[in-house]
């Protein structure tokens, strides 16, 4: 299918719900949809579904619908390609490339850990592919004797992140984890897309956050019992307050009358 034909919205909902792995069934019942009406439309015709149910089953699948059709920008987009040993690759590749107008201007790159354990790569690769409001992580499983072939000649109008012969960055650990797990913050992806491990800010704050179960309640709490006044200081005294953390670990502020320090 060409990049550049304009597609239908029914070809667009079948298109991103088979990067999804999701079936008509599963879309029909998170949707509130009839399966034989949602079939019905899927199949041409128009008169099955109204415009607000279209736009709905849009939205679930992650795009964004205005004035016109875009990926929804506030979230990382997971699609899956199945590039069987006996099934042909281009049919496999079908969809990305059809949908690439979504992802036109954007950045491609492999991504990979920093130790990589070779058994576990000789079927699957990862790729991010960034772009003004675009934020998708592409799974390829690949068969026997198959090569990945994410690329700026799949996704048309796309380029390289970067000009060499490998095309791919590493990530520590724990962003592998988050991105094969599929749960991954719009922060983290751009923290691996940009390769920025230095710094902290509050995007960083809150990836700290998350890795030790600290909740916003338990953040808010904290501020304003801290820096609310809802205490009075005696000075001379030390009181002692602790945000709880998964584990049984606790983090330890010392709040004084000669002012506070974090201990």
């Amino acid at each position: 299918m060409s990049s550049t034909k304009r597609l239908k919205a029914s070809e667009l909902v079948m298109l991103v719900a088979g990067l999804l792995n999701l079936d008509v069934e599963f879309m029909a019942r998170v949707g509130n949809l009839p399966v034989r009406n949602l079939r019905s439309w899927l199949a041409g015709k128009k008169e099955n579904l109204r415009p607000q149910n279209i736009i709905n089953l849009l939205t679930l699948l992650g795009l964004k619908v205005d004035k016109s059709i875009s990926l929804d920008p506030e979230r990382v987009h997971f699609w899956t390609i199945h590039d069987r040993t006996f099934g042909s690759s281009k049919k496999a590749y079908r969809a990305l490339n059809a949908l690439s107008k979504l992802m036109a201007g954007s950045m491609i790159t492999e991504v990979v850990p920093q130790k990589r354990d070779r058994a576990m790569f000789r079927r699957h690769s990862h790729y991010l592919v960034m772009g003004e409001g675009v934020r998708v992580v592409i799974t390829v499983h690949r068969g026997l004797f198959k090569r990945a072939r994410v690329s700026p000649e799949v996704i048309k109008g796309a380029a390289w992140r970067d000009d060499n012969d490998h095309h791919a960055i590493t990530t520590h650990k724990g962003l592998w984890t988050h991105l094969v797990e599929r749960d991954l913050t719009t922060h983290e992806f751009d923290r691996m897309f940009h390769q920025k491990e230095a710094g902290t800010g509050w995007g960083d704050v809150s990836l700290m956050a998350r890795e030790f179960g600290v909740t916003p309640g338990d953040v808010s709490a904290w501020m304003i019992a801290t820096y609310g006044g809802a205490t009075h200081e005696v000075p001379g005294e030390e009181e002692e307050s602790g945000i709880d953390i998964d584990g049984g670990g606790q983090l330890f502020l010392l709040v004084g009358g000669a002012g506070r320090r974090a201990a």
